[in-house]
Formats: structure tokens, sequence, C-alpha cells
């Protein structure tokens, strides 16, 4: 796997997410069923800026990679209060949910990765 594409195309995809959350925090509650308030779609989606921007950088993307992980967690955790029987939209939240848990699958094994790679360049440089 291509860390650095992968890197890239992350780091675009959370700016992109995070910029839209900041943007209209309230369509994106809206649509994807979220029983979240504005505040807190905007903040999400300032972490997703932040990670966008750290993964863009030239710094190694090791850490990066974990706080996109991190993020899923939160993401995750907020999508659950969107399922109850009380929520019109919860089969659209179901299925955002559904998204982000395969994400969050990615992102983990993208984590990982970097850090197998992280290894085998440290044990070839002794």
């Amino acid at each position: 796997m291509n860390l650095t594409i992968a890197k890239r195309a992350l780091g675009l995809l959370s700016i992109g997410l995070g910029v839209l959350a900041v943007a209209a925090p309230r369509r994106v509650s809206q649509t994807l069923g979220l029983q979240a308030d504005e505040q807190t779609v905007s903040a999400f989606g300032a972490r997703e800026i932040a990670s966008g921007s750290g993964l863009l950088s030239p710094v190694k993307p090791g850490p990066w990679f974990w706080t996109r992980v991190g993020g899923d967690i939160m993401d995750l955790a907020a999508l659950r209060n969107s399922l109850g029987r009380d929520n019109p939209k919860r089969h659209i939240a179901a299925a955002v949910t559904a998204v982000v848990a395969g994400i969050t699958i990615i992102d983990t094994v993208i984590a990982i990765q970097s850090l197998v790679d992280k290894r085998a360049n440290a044990q070839a440089a002794t």
C-alpha cells in the first residue's frame, strides 16, 4: 500500500468533509438524520480539517492516521445517539453509521500499515 497516496487522499477527504460540516452544520445534521446540535457538528468538522491538514503537511503521517481513527470512534459514538426509534431518519443514520464503521476499518488498517512501514524502515537503517 502506498502511504503517500493514502495520506493525500485521506487528507483531502478530511478537509472536504470538515469544511462541509463547519459551513453547513444544520444541513449536515438534518440530511444525515443526526441528533446532534450545530456546535457539535462544527466541532467534528474542525477536527476533520485539522486531521486533513496534518495528513497533507510534510511531517510523517503515522500520528495523523491515528488521529483519524480516534475521530472515527468519536463519530461512531455520536451516531449511536441518532439510531433510536424516536429519530424519523434513523435508517439514514444507520446507513451513515455503517459507512463510518467501514471507514474506521480502512483508517485503522492504514494506521497499522504506517507503523509496520516505520518499523521496517528503522530496521533497514540499522
